[in-house]
C-alpha cells in the first residue's frame, strides 16, 4: 500500500518524464526533416494544385540538375539604352521593369531584338543577342547606316517569355564620312602620265568632266564619236569647225534626232557628199535640226533621203516646191481620215454614188427627210408632219400593203394650254404658260375617209399645270384579235405610291351595246353607253342601278352584310355570323354540372344574346361570381337581373354586367349544388 510519500515521488517523476518528452517533440519540429536522407531518381515540387512547377534530381535526359516546369512570365523591361558605335549600336540594360521592382528570382536573361520600324514584332528572327543581368551591355554590328529600333524582351527558367519593352531608336555611325570621301585626291596628288586609258573605266569622262574646247579634231580618232557618246543638243554650230565632219568621221546611224541642236547642221558644217542613207538614222533629221536652205541638192547623194529618214511632220508646205506632187506621186489607199482638214471633204468634192452601201458613224446628219427607201416598206423621218402640215416632227410607217391608203404616223408635241396675255397686259412667254406633252400614234388608214383606223394618243400635263414632279402617263393597247374588240390598260402615276390603273374592254356585237370602264385612285365605275345600267365604287358606298329589270347578285355561298353581321345564303336563309355557342370561364369553384346541357351564350340575328345550361355550385356557395362572359360583343349594355332555378327551389337573382360578369345574389338558402341559365337573355344592340 503506497502512503503519501511514495505517491510524491511518483508525481515528480511523471512530470519530469513529461518535460523530457516535450523538449525531445520541441527538437523534432525544429529539426531538418531530411538531414541524414537520400532520394532515389527525382523530386518534384508541386503548387497548391498539385501540379508539378519544378524537378529536382535526374531529369529525363538522363542529366542531374533542377529544372523549372512551370512559373508566371518575367514582367515587361524598360526601354534599353541604345548609342551609337562605328558600324554598330551598344545596347544597356539597366535592370529595371515596368510593372516591377525587383527581378524574379528565376529570370534567365534578357533577349535584345532589332527591327526596321518601332512598332515591329520580336520574333526568332528579329533577336540579335542576350543580356545575362541587370547592367549588362552589348555591341551589335550592323551593316546598315539606316535608323534601327531595339527591343528587350525577359525569359525565365521556365523558358517562358514576358511582354516586350518599349523601343529605342539608334542609327550606326559610318566609318568614313562622305565628306571625307569626296574631293581627297586632287590635282596634286596625281602624277604627270598617271592616269593612262587602263586607269579610266568604260563611261567614267562624261560632260562634267571634260573642259571647254577641250575635245578637237585632232583629239577625235576615226569614228570614235557614235551616237551613244554624244549628249543630247551637244553638236552646236560653234563646236564644229568647217569641213570637219566627214563622212569617214561619222558611223552608220550615228546622227540623230536627239544629238542634234536645232539648226546645228548648215551647208558650211557639210562636206559635199557627207550624208548619205547610211550615215542617218530613220526620222532623225526634222523641220527643227534643219536651217533654212541648209540642204541643196549638193550636199545630198543619191537616193539618201528615203522614206525612213524622214520624221513625221518633218516635211512642211515651205520644203515643198510649187506643183512637186502630183497624182502619180501619191500611193493609193495614202490619204485617210487622219490627213483630211476639218470641212476639206465638200459636196463638190464627192462623186455621184460615192456613199453607197457605206456605213456612216459618229456623223450627224442635217436635212430635211431621211427616208429608207422610195417605195414600199419603208421609214420616212421628218421635222414636220407632211399629212397634216403642222409643225411636229413625225415619223411615217408605211406597211408596204396594196390596201394601205395612208401610212401609220408617230407624232409629238409640247402643247402650250392657254397662250392668254400676262398681269401686264402683253403676251406671256410660252416658257410659263401651262403647257402639256402629247405623243400621238395613228395605224395605217385603210378607208379613204379614215373610217376604221385605230389611234392612240399619249397626254401628261407639264409641271407648270399643277401636277406633281412624279406625274407620267404610259399607255398599251393590245387586242385578242376579234372582229370589232378593243383593249386598252395603261397606269398614270399622280404621286409617288398611289398611282391609278386604267383598263377598258370595248366590244360591239349584233346583241350587245358599247361599254365604259374607268378606274381611278378613288373611285371606279362600270356603264352601258345608254346609261340602262351602271355600277358604282365610291368611298361613301357600292351603287348597283338598273333602271329596267331587277338587280340580280348571284354569289357562291351567299351574301354577307358586315353593318349588321348577317348573312344570306344560298337558300335565301338569314343566319346569325355568331354560329357557334360560347363557353363563359368559370369562377370561384363553380364548372358544368356533367350529363346535362353544356352551359353557354350565344348572339342572334335580331341582337339578342341567348345563356342556357345548368353549372354546378359548390356546396355552401349562396353569393357572388359564377362565370364571366370574355366576348364583349355578347355582354349587355347595362346590367340585367333574372331568377333562376335551383334544385332546392331557392329564390336567387341572376345578375349580367356589362364587364362580362355573371352573378348569383340575395338567395333564401341553400342552393343544392346546381342552378340553371334556362330562358335567360338580353339586348347587345340597346
Amino acid at each position: 500500500m503506497l502512503n503519501a510519500l511514495d505517491q510524491t515521488v511518483q508525481q515528480r517523476e511523471l512530470a519530469a518524464l513529461l518535460k523530457r518528452i516535450d523538449q525531445r517533440l520541441d527538437n523534432l519540429e525544429r529539426a531538418a526533416q531530411l538531414p541524414y536522407s537520400a532520394a532515389r531518381g527525382q523530386l518534384h515540387v508541386v503548387d497548391d494544385a498539385g501540379t508539378i512547377i519544378s524537378t529536382i534530381g535526374r531529369q529525363v535526359d538522363g542529366t542531374v540538375g533542377v529544372t523549372v516546369a512551370a512559373s508566371p512570365p518575367p514582367p515587361t523591361p524598360l526601354a534599353p539604352l541604345v548609342q551609337p558605335a562605328m558600324a554598330a549600336l551598344n545596347v544597356t540594360w539597366d535592370g529595371q521593369w515596368v510593372d516591377a521592382y525587383k527581378s524574379p528570382l528565376n529570370l534567365s536573361h534578357v533577349e535584345v531584338h532589332v527591327g526596321e520600324g518601332a512598332d515591329f514584332t520580336p520574333n526568332p528572327q528579329t533577336m540579335a543577342a542576350t543580356l545575362a543581368a541587370a547592367g549588362a551591355s552589348i555591341t551589335l554590328a550592323t551593316t546598315t547606316y539606316t535608323p534601327l529600333w531595339v527591343r528587350l524582351v525577359g525569359i525565365n527558367a521556365a523558358g517562358a517569355s514576358g511582354p516586350a519593352s518599349a523601343a529605342t531608336k539608334g542609327t550606326a555611325l559610318k566609318v568614313v564620312s562622305d565628306d571625307l570621301v569626296n574631293g581627297i585626291i586632287g590635282e596634286l596628288q596625281i602624277a604627270n602620265s598617271a592616269i593612262t586609258a587602263a586607269k579610266i573605266a568604260v563611261g567614267a569622262i562624261n560632260n562634267d568632266a571634260i573642259a571647254a574646247a577641250a575635245v578637237t579634231a585632232a583629239k577625235i580618232g576615226q569614228a570614235a564619236v557614235i551616237a551613244g557618246k554624244l549628249a543630247a543638243d551637244s553638236v552646236t554650230p560653234g563646236t564644229i569647225a568647217s569641213n570637219t565632219v566627214t563622212a569617214r568621221e561619222i558611223t552608220a546611224g550615228a546622227i540623230t534626232t536627239a544629238k542634234l541642236a536645232a539648226g546645228a547642221v548648215t551647208t558650211t558644217e557639210l562636206a559635199a557628199g557627207a550624208v548619205t542613207a547610211g550615215k542617218i538614222a530613220a526620222g532623225t533629221i526634222t523641220a527643227t535640226e534643219l536651217a533654212a536652205n541648209s540642204v541643196i541638192a549638193a550636199k545630198i547623194a543619191a537616193d539618201a533621203v528615203a522614206a525612213g529618214k524622214i520624221a513625221a511632220n518633218a516635211v512642211t508646205a515651205r520644203e515643198i516646191k510649187a506643183g512637186t506632187i502630183t497624182a502619180d506621186r501619191i500611193a493609193a489607199n495614202s490619204i485617210t481620215a487622219g490627213q483630211l482638214a476639218a470641212g476639206a471633204v465638200t459636196a463638190a468634192k464627192l462623186s455621184a454614188d460615192a456613199i453607197d452601201g457605206k456605213t456612216i458613224t459618229g456623223v450627224t446628219i442635217v436635212g430635211s427627210t431621211i427616208q429608207t427607201g422610195l417605195t414600199g416598206r419603208r421609214v420616212l423621218l421628218s421635222p414636220t408632219d407632211p399629212t397634216d402640215g403642222s409643225d411636229n416632227p413625225s415619223a411615217l410607217l408605211y406597211s408596204g400593203a396594196n390596201t394601205e391608203k395612208a401610212p401609220a404616223r408617230l407624232t409629238a408635241e409640247v402643247r402650250v394650254l392657254n397662250e392668254g396675255a400676262g398681269a401686264t397686259g402683253q403676251m406671256a412667254p410660252r416658257s410659263v404658260l401651262p403647257s402639256a406633252a402629247t405623243a400621238r400614234l395613228t395605224a395605217p388608214q385603210m378607208t379613204t375617209d379614215g373610217s376604221h383606223t385605230p389611234r392612240l394618243q399619249l397626254n401628261s400635263g407639264g409641271p407648270n399645270t399643277g401636277y406633281v414632279q412624279q406625274g407620267s402617263f404610259s399607255l398599251s393597247a393590245s387586242g385578242t384579235g376579234l372582229a370589232g374588240e378593243t383593249f386598252v390598260g395603261g397606269s398614270a402615276g399622280y404621286a409617288p405610291g398611289s398611282e391609278g390603273l386604267v383598263y377598258s374592254y370595248v366590244r360591239r356585237y349584233t346583241d350587245l351595246k358599247v361599254a365604259i370602264e374607268q378606274l381611278r385612285p378613288e373611285s371606279w365605275s362600270v356603264q352601258l353607253s345608254d346609261q340602262i345600267a351602271a355600277m358604282y365604287l365610291e368611298s361613301n358606298g357600292l351603287i348597283i342601278r338598273a333602271l329596267l329589270g331587277e338587280v340580280l347578285l348571284q354569289t357562291k355561298d351567299g351574301i354577307r352584310m358586315n353593318g349588321g353581321n348577317i348573312t344570306l345564303d344560298a337558300n335565301g336563309i338569314i343566319k346569325n355570323a355568331y354560329t357557334s355557342w360560347v363557353t363563359p370561364t368559370w369562377k370561384n369553384g363553380c364548372a358544368q354540372l356533367a350529363s346535362w346541357q353544356a352551359v353557354g351564350v350565344k348572339r342572334r340575328p335580331d341582337g339578342m344574346v341567348a345563356m342556357r345550361g345548368i353549372a354546378s355550385i359548390p356546396a355552401g356557395f349562396t353569393s357572388g361570381v359564377v362565370c364571366t362572359i370574355d366576348d364583349p360583343a355578347l355582354r349587355p349594355r347595362v346590367g340585367e337581373v333574372f331568377a333562376v332555378a335551383t334544385p332546392n327551389n331557392v329564390q336567387a337573382n341572376l345578375f349580367v354586367q356589362p364587364n362580362g360578369n355573371v352573378e348569383v345574389w340575395n338567395a333564401t338558402g341553400n342552393l343544392g349544388g346546381w342552378l340553371s341559365f334556362g330562358c335567360t337573355e338580353w339586348s347587345v344592340v340597346d
